[in-house]
């Protein structure tokens, strides 16, 4: 087992041992936050026809137009009924915002430059042929590619499939995740708490967070610092893909998880990262099941969570992008503790003439979980950095799912 690691090794160990898991056809209605197995294309063009942008009336251009121009007015197409007779020099059909061109229009007029007197329509100005008019495959052509395998679907995606008329939808199944919190201190919120207690909040917190990166969550009670009861704990997981557990990672006598992990089969891939906050990090796999043990504080679990195990419920998901990008940020306040080891900062995005500001949350405690409110972005202070000043440039990523 590797001891105290870069983070970009422990990615790759982890994102190595990792694959998709199965797939599975759903209805689109039951597809939001699950991610394409497969290539999508249209089988349809979209729109399906030529259509009116707007109200109006059309009819067939000509060079050479009067103006005023009279028309008969010989049919009326509202939205959704298909024009029961072609329009010949002379004649106008009154036409609605949708509605599909009949045969022998080339152009709509808008109603506003015109007037109706009985079946008779003045066009006050004429227009151009081909003037407002959508033609058919506009937007998509049929055998058009939609969305592309790994796609995490979205509402605007799940929108696009309905209106190509897609039902169904291959994708991979939600991956299942076990989640233990571990520590005799820790009581479940709505009791009375107790002297030298805490309330759990790490499940809750990771629980949200597992479940924005499309996943099943399967949640155990609070499990105390013994080898015996965690053990019972991990069987209890042997239908999920992974397994996090929060506190029980240092290497204080009552941290046990790595040594639960190995008793357990795994075999331990690395503990500690070389990073601040959540070095206390253990990761173990038994054959295709991956489990992570994070840090009990509760900033360092969510911190460690983005950077190391958002990565691998996307590959697992699916998904075809599974790190967040890393660009420049500039400081929008300093930071002035010095340490040896490579910190993340929690930081606000503030955007002041077209660029991006970290403002950094005032404490960083690993223990503070408030730090985390608001926080849109992990900037990356380099090791042996010293202290960060007011508009220096740095690397940063941004929280998301």
């Amino acid at each position: 087992m590797k001891t105290m690691i870069e983070l970009e090794e422990a990615l790759e160990l982890v994102l190595s041992r990792i694959q998709p898991v199965e797939t599975e056809c759903v209805l689109i209605s039951d597809a939001y936050n699950r991610v394409l197995a497969t290539d999508v294309t249209s089988q349809i063009a979209m729109p399906p026809f030529e259509r009116s942008p707007l109200d109006g009336y059309a009819y067939l251009a000509m060079a050479g137009d009067l103006h005023p121009l009279r028309l008969k007015v010989v049919s009326e197409i509202p939205a959704g009924t298909f024009p029961d007779r072609d329009i010949a020099p002379g004649e106008a059909a009154k036409i609605f915002t949708g509605a599909p061109i009949p045969l022998g229009a080339n152009c709509v007029v808008r109603m506003e430059d015109t007037k109706q007197i009985g079946d008779e329509v003045t066009i006050l100005h004429p227009v151009l042929p081909g003037s407002n008019i959508i033609p058919k495959g506009e937007e998509i052509k049929t055998g058009d590619l939609l969305l592309k395998q790994g796609f995490f679907l979205n509402p605007p995606a799940i929108g696009l499939l309905a209106a190509v008329g897609q039902e169904q939808v291959m994708v991979y199944r939600r991956p299942r995740v076990g989640l233990i919190s571990t520590g005799a201190e820790l009581m479940e919120a709505g009791q009375p708490l107790r002297p030298a207690k805490i309330y759990n909040s790490n499940s809750s917190t990771l629980r949200g967070m597992i479940q924005e990166s499309g996943c099943e969550v399967l949640a155990v009670s609070i499990v105390s610092d013994e080898i015996e009861e965690t053990l019972k704990a991990l069987e209890m997981f042997a239908d999920t893909d992974i397994v996090i557990a929060t506190g029980g990672a240092s290497v204080g006598d009552y941290d046990i998880m790595r040594h639960a992990l190995a008793r357990f089969g795994c075999e331990m891939l690395f503990w500690k990262l070389n990073l601040k906050p959540g070095t206390p990090v253990s990761v173990g796999q038994k054959e295709k099941q991956l489990f992570i043990s994070l840090s009990g504080n509760p900033a360092a679990a969510m911190v460690t969570f983005e950077l190391l195990v958002r990565p691998a419920l996307r590959k697992l998901a699916g998904r075809r992008t599974v790190e967040a990008g890393r660009f420049l940020v500039k400081m929008a306040r300093g930071f002035g503790k010095a340490g040896k080891q490579r910190r993340f900062l929690r930081a606000q995005a503030v955007f002041e003439n077209g660029e991006i500001w970290a403002d950094p949350a005032p404490a960083q405690g690993s223990g503070i979980l408030r730090s985390m409110i608001g926080c849109h972005l992990l900037v990356d202070v380099p090791a042996n950095h010293g202290s960060v000043e007011p508009g220096e440039l740095l690397m940063a990523g941004w929280i998301t799912d």
